[in-house]
């Protein structure tokens, strides 16, 4: 496939536009000295974070079943603003009435705070109630008697939330024995859900062999490159970006975070003056006698994207049942192997087709006969719109066959098997944009904080949760994906961002609203259009 059927340059600045730069702890030290270049700003900053970090924490304190209710809270609190940012988002969860006790475990005296972190602190301190904030301040030589009263209070009883805001970006290793000691017994004690501010403890751009071990980290402003690195990943758990309004003109290219504008194009009302082909038809070659589960989720899904038309391609024997479950597709039967899986000899019936995909999705429980997967690269010189591969399809031998724009989804597993590597060594953020530079299409890896690897550009996305590690997630990906691209077919960048940020973000509102234990991968579907109206911080969203 030519480099440069890719897609046009307006998909590339759309996506830019919809995604903010990933940057060093140094280069963010730099930009926020920058952009926060008074005390006003530092305050107003915090302030957002604050509000937004305090929700965040109670919404993520959700995906259990738990009560949400009377929350018990201990706070590792630094000197530095990021103790600040806890203090504030401490005072924000007792203003939404959710919090029964609090412990303060300060790395200092009340004169050792900054400023705006002592500002912070008098808020809470105003703001909590009689009996539910208790304090335990370090005072010089006085480093044991701390660790023992954090211990004493660790000890005496659970907690609900271990909140870091002990270090920030500006830490250097090694962490100091004071910061060991304290981080040693939060790791080690009894906490439902831990969360880091930030960046947690004794994580930098070198990290310290002692690292507090968070269940959830809320990037604030800037996502750090230090997060994304697999030598941290199992102290890191769910990244949440809190988008402070630092980059709404930042176009640059590199690693990028995608932001919740992406979906302001599925917000807006759609034109008067249109018809069913005005959004797309989309054509999907999927499905196999054992496998129709697959198919029956992947369409079901594109249609939740607003697409226009779908034509779907199965396994005849499957036909007359999916097109009384599912009415709105148009279906075609297609020839069986002796094993269920579609036959080379359906090959015309793409050929006889009397209209032009505008997208067409291969993939979800297609199996992997031999004759079927021959049939899908034999099929790869019929397509002139882009495709959507996905699931069986994912094969070297199918995408070097593509003679078009595409979008591929691998997990990992199934990445390494497209280039070759059995292990698991090495960077994989590098392999996998060296891949996309030498294949010319889309790549959408998929897992925690899933990539989308354009050209030298990589998006992470960190929408969704541990829901989402089910059977059936990605044949409703997939299904999203491709409906999506059948409704703009230049758009391909823009297109596997919008579906990642869109499916990870349906994931948390239902496990918000269920857990993420008694539900079923199907639940999604349902949740696809509360995406589009609630905000990252929870707030409406005007379209």
């Amino acid at each position: 496939m030519k480099k440069d059927n890719l897609g046009d340059v307006s998909d590339m600045q759309s996506v830019l536009k919809a995604s903010h730069p990933i940057l060093s702890c140094e280069d963010s030290a730099k930009l926020e000295r920058v952009l926060l270049d008074s005390d006003s700003k530092i305050w107003e900053a915090m302030q957002s974070v604050g509000r937004q970090l305090g929700r965040g924490i109670l919404d993520e304190y959700r995906l259990t079943r738990f009560s949400p209710d009377a929350l018990s809270v201990f706070a590792l609190v630094g000197k530095g603003h990021n103790g600040g940012d806890a203090l504030l988002a401490l005072a924000e969860m007792v203003r939404r009435g959710a919090v029964g006790k609090i412990v303060l475990a300060i790395a200092g005296r009340l004169t050792d705070l900054k400023p705006n972190t002592k500002r912070a602190f008098d808020i809470l301190e105003k703001l909590a109630p009689d009996g539910v904030l208790s304090v335990c301040w370090c005072r010089p030589n006085s480093e044991a008697s701390w660790l023992e009263t954090i211990e004493r209070a660790l000890t005496n009883r659970d907690f609900d939330i271990g909140l870091d805001g002990l270090l920030g970006m500006s830490f250097k290793a090694p962490l100091r024995l004071l910061g060991r000691g304290a981080i040693d017994r939060v790791n080690a004690a009894r906490i439902l859900m831990r969360v880091a501010v930030d960046l947690p403890s004794g994580v930098g751009e070198v990290s310290d062999s002692t690292v507090f071990r968070a269940d959830v980290t809320f990037a604030t402003g800037i996502l750090k490159m230090p997060l994304l690195s697999r030598d941290t990943e199992g102290s890191i758990g769910s990244i949440r970006y809190l988008d402070l309004g630092f980059f709404d003109e930042d176009l640059g290219l590199g690693g990028r975070v995608i932001v919740d504008s992406i979906l302001d194009p599925m917000r807006s009302r759609r034109p008067v003056f249109c018809e069913k082909r005005s959004f797309g038809h989309l054509l999907i070659i999927a499905g196999s006698r054992s496998m129709p589960g697959a198919l029956i989720m992947s369409v079901r899904s594109a249609f939740k994207s607003g697409v226009g038309l779908v034509t779907v391609c199965a396994p005849e024997s499957l036909v007359p049942q999916l097109a009384t479950e599912i009415p709105e597709a148009m279906w075609v039967p297609w020839p069986e192997t002796s094993e269920g899986g579609l036959a080379l000899e359906g090959l015309h019936l793409l050929r006889e087709l009397r209209f032009e995909p505008t997208a067409t999705l291969i993939g979800p429980g297609l199996g992997s006969e031999g004759e079927t997967i021959a049939m899908l690269v034999e099929a790869m010189k019929e397509w002139r719109s882009p495709l959507v591969i996905d699931a069986d399809a994912l094969r070297p031998e199918v995408l070097d066959a593509a003679g078009v724009p595409f979008i591929a989804m691998p997990h990992l597993g199934e990445f390494r098997r497209l280039e070759g590597a059995d292990d698991v060594d090495g960077d994989l953020d590098k392999r996998l944009l060296d891949y996309v530079q030498k294949h010319h299409g889309v790549v959408v890896l998929k897992g925690p904080n899933t990539r989308v690897a354009v050209g030298e550009c990589l998006f992470v996305n960190t929408t969704g949760n541990s829901i989402l590690a089910r059977g059936g997630s990605g044949d409703l990906l997939a299904g999203m994906t491709a409906g999506l691209l059948a409704a703009s077919p230049d758009k391909l960048a823009e297109v596997a961002c919008r579906a990642v940020y869109w499916h990870g973000k349906a994931a948390d509102i239902l496990a918000t609203v269920s857990g993420q234990v008694a539900v079923r991968t199907t639940d999604l579907l349902d949740t696809y259009a509360k995406a589009l109206m609630i905000s990252p911080n929870g707030e409406g969203v005007n379209a």
